[in-house]
């Protein structure tokens, strides 16, 4: 798997996991911390958009090349440090937008599901098939899926290991929005300029470090926390 990354000139940067046709994750390690913390704070971007090269998000882990490393030992080690690069994007100092089309499977829904939306085509598809070869998922969905759909959907999806389209993605809440897959960009690119484009990067990443801040740490430390980033964006700091 490679990590593409575009900053934008309008703050809006563009990051590809390319690993074509389906962008498969090869190993559960697939980028060095480093790099995806130098892209979360890139400077100069106020938001970004995650995707996958041609025609798919992705297809999730390998299920060969996975079974070939199980037992390796460094696997289990892997599987956490992977992990520990997801929840640098659910904490990231920008909000992430997942754009969705094709196969959104497995590993690949549980990266787009650690990101702050979901934009999909209505024709891609959702789901874990990892289910049916004896596994469970085991890169956060449980976690992520349980903070955006009801209890019930996510148990349904964690232990069917059944395929949903779009609309019914959206029901569920797993998707913020479906549109064509022409379209698909734009409207991503729209809304990201709606919500951050007239804010300074100071003050979107002073925001996102509040919520942060909210879920991590003790209330009165938080708040504390809260009065120094207002002062700062205030001053211009």
């Amino acid at each position: 798997m490679k990590l593409l990354f575009t900053p934008g000139a309008d703050g809006i940067g563009s990051l590809v996991l390319s690993n074509p046709p389906h962008n498969t994750f090869d190993q559960p390690l697939f980028a060095e911390r480093s790099m995806v913390e130098r892209i979360l704070n890139h400077p100069g971007q106020k938001a970004l958009i995650l995707q996958g090269a041609g025609r798919h998000f992705s297809h999730g882990a390998d299920p060969e090349k996975l079974r070939a490393q199980l037992h390796a030992p460094a696997f289990q080690r892997d599987m956490d440090r992977g992990k520990e690069l997801l929840a640098l994007v659910a904490d990231a100092p920008i909000p992430v937008l997942a754009l969705v089309r094709g196969g959104c499977l497995g590993a690949g829904l549980e990266v787009a599901l650690c990101c702050h939306f979901r934009f999909a085509a209505s024709s891609s598809l959702f789901g874990f098939p990892e289910v049916e070869l004896g596994l469970i998922p085991g890169f956060g969905g449980p976690l992520f899926l349980d903070g955006v759909a009801a209890r019930r959907a996510a148990v349904d999806l964690l232990l069917s290991g059944r395929m949903i389209g779009a609309a019914e993605a959206l029901g569920l809440g797993i998707v913020d929005r479906v549109c064509a897959a022409a379209a698909l960009d734009q409207s991503a690119r729209d809304y990201l300029q709606g919500l951050v484009g007239k804010r300074t990067v100071s003050q979107v990443r002073a925001v996102m470090e509040s919520l942060r801040n909210a879920r991590r740490l003790p209330l009165a430390e938080a708040l504390r926390r809260e009065t120094e980033l207002f002062m700062g964006v205030a001053r211009g700091e």
